[in-house]
This record gives structure tokens, C-alpha cells and sequence, in this order.
């Protein structure tokens, strides 16, 4: 039996888990994943205090190395359940709990095209395959700070890079987007969107931008958010897909708590994401 049991150990994950410990209540964090989140598929952080210049995958690792004494489990949740106590199921163990911190992000967006899924040389994450793609011609479709951000660092790699965006308005930071500006080998197209894939052999060869611009690529990088996934529990209130919580990042269900970007807020950043870790660990210790 466990005070608290924390469903994902990204940023808002651990924070938590940092917070209960202190605390002194039994806690258990499980993921399917290695610590970190989203912050692993970050090659550079600039904006979160106390460090420059971090990388996602140093910062996460920095995090975690706070955690010992916090018991921790491998899995994929596959259902969470109450009764007198909360179960909590894996595909291997089962889990009981006084309360739960559902903390397991978001999934990435795709582009619903045809054969998207069963196409090589598409990802979501610059720092995972950006490698594979060395000298080569690539493009990324998105125009917030994570598109700019992953178009950077393919810039330092690929031959060129084609930031694809929908509309004329970019939400990336102002520096991103002096340092885009100032990258040779980045070329931005604005109104416009990927309609179809082109490809052999089940590989990517090009992309189509609105119906008739044929662009050859030979990879296809997707910065365009994504989408709490939370199949796992029934009976929760959420408000277009995301957990809506209290200011004490409680849901509708008495001991179930969000945090990170899975609940439903205006912001979702690195720093929010602790934030809402933090609220939701004191506010179980003040019902302790």
C-alpha cells in the first residue's frame, strides 16, 4: 500500500515524487518510459532558471539523480480503478494506493495523411533520429519554440531544413526566430500546409505543400503538440481531452490529481509542469 502512486515521471512526474519524499509518505512512480518526458526529445534548453544552456536529456538525468528513496516501476498503466483505495494496473503488477497523480503528458499530433503510420522517414523528435539524416534534405512542420527549436539543431546536421507552417503567425520566441532568420541552410514557408506524402519502398521522398508544390525530402520532422491519452481511467472530468483539476490540481475524483500537460491550463512549459507537481504533493500532504 502507497500514500501516492505518480502515473509518469517527466518534469511534473518527479517533482512530485521530490515533494512526497521530503514529505516523508511512501510513494511509488511508474512509467513505461525512461525518466524525462518530453525533455528527453529536447536537444537544448535555454529558459529555465539556473542554467543557460542545458540539454533536455542532462536536465532530466539531473532531476531524476534526486529521487532516490522514491520507489520506482516499469510499465504502461492500463487502468486505474477506486474503491475504499485506488487500484492501479500494469500490463505485469497490480498497485494499490491512498492517492494518484496522473502526470503522463501528451502523445504527439500527426498529420492524418495517407499511409502516415506505415511510411519511413517521418518522426517527432529531432534529437532521436535528426542523425539518420546527415547532409540530407529535411523538413519540420510546426512554428512554435519546439519546431524552431529541433529545426536549429537539424540545421547543424541536415543540408537544408524546411520549417512547413500553416498560417502566417509564428508563436516561437523572438530569439528562435533571429537565430532561424540567421541560418543559411533554413528556409521558411508560411500558409502552407503538407497534404500528401510522396514515397518508394514505403520510404519518404517528398512532401506536397498545399495540393501542388512538390518539395523532396528525405525526412519529415512533426513539432505540432499533441494530446493527453487517458483510455486508462473512466469517470474523470475532462475538458476537450485534457484533466480538468482544482488550484490543488485535484480532479472530480477525491484523491486523483493532474499535472503537467496533461491537465487542462493556459501554459505548458517545463517550469509550469513542476509547478503543478508541487501543488499536487502539498496538497496531499496537507490532507495527510
Amino acid at each position: 500500500m502507497y500514500n501516492t502512486i505518480i502515473v509518469g515521471s517527466g518534469p511534473a512526474g518527479m517533482a512530485a515524487a521530490l515533494y512526497l519524499k521530503r514529505s516523508g509518505l511512501k510513494t511509488l512512480i511508474i512509467d513505461k518510459d525512461a525518466p524525462g518526458g518530453q525533455m528527453l526529445k529536447t536537444d537544448n534548453i535555454e529558459n529555465y532558471l539556473g542554467f543557460s544552456s542545458i540539454s533536455g536529456a542532462d536536465l532530466a538525468l539531473k532531476m531524476n539523480s534526486q529521487l532516490d528513496g522514491v520507489d520506482k516501476a516499469f510499465g504502461e498503466v492500463i487502468s486505474i480503478t477506486k474503491d475504499n483505495y485506488f487500484t492501479v494496473k500494469t500490463s505485469s503488477a497490480t498497485y494499490t494506493s491512498k492517492n494518484v497523480i496522473i502526470a503522463t503528458g501528451k502523445v504527439n499530433n500527426k498529420l492524418g495523411l495517407a499511409n502516415e503510420d506505415k511510411i519511413k522517414g517521418i518522426s517527432s523528435c529531432a534529437v532521436c533520429d535528426g542523425a539518420f539524416y546527415k547532409n540530407k534534405e529535411v523538413a519540420i512542420v510546426g512554428a512554435g519554440n519546439s519546431a524552431y527549436t529541433e529545426a536549429l539543431y537539424l540545421s547543424s546536421i541536415c543540408s537544408k531544413v524546411y520549417i512547413i507552417n500553416r498560417t502566417e503567425n509564428i508563436k516561437a520566441d523572438n530569439e528562435l526566430q533571429t537565430r532561424v532568420k540567421n541560418r543559411e541552410n533554413i528556409l521558411y514557408l508560411s500558409s502552407s500546409v503538407v497534404t500528401s506524402l510522396e514515397s518508394e519502398d514505403n520510404t519518404l521522398t517528398g512532401i506536397v505543400i498545399n495540393d501542388k508544390t512538390l518539395i523532396k525530402v528525405d525526412g519529415l520532422f512533426l513539432a505540432i503538440g499533441g494530446f493527453p491519452k487517458l483510455d486508462f481511467i473512466k469517470g474523470v472530468e475532462t475538458d476537450k481531452g485534457y484533466l480538468v483539476v482544482n488550484d490543488k490540481k485535484e480532479t472530480n475524483i477525491p484523491g486523483l490529481y493532474g499535472a503537467g500537460d496533461v491537465i487542462k491550463k493556459d501554459y505548458y512549459q517545463i517550469i509550469t509542469a513542476l509547478n503543478d507537481g508541487v501543488c499536487a504533493a502539498l496538497s496531499i500532504k496537507e490532507r495527510e
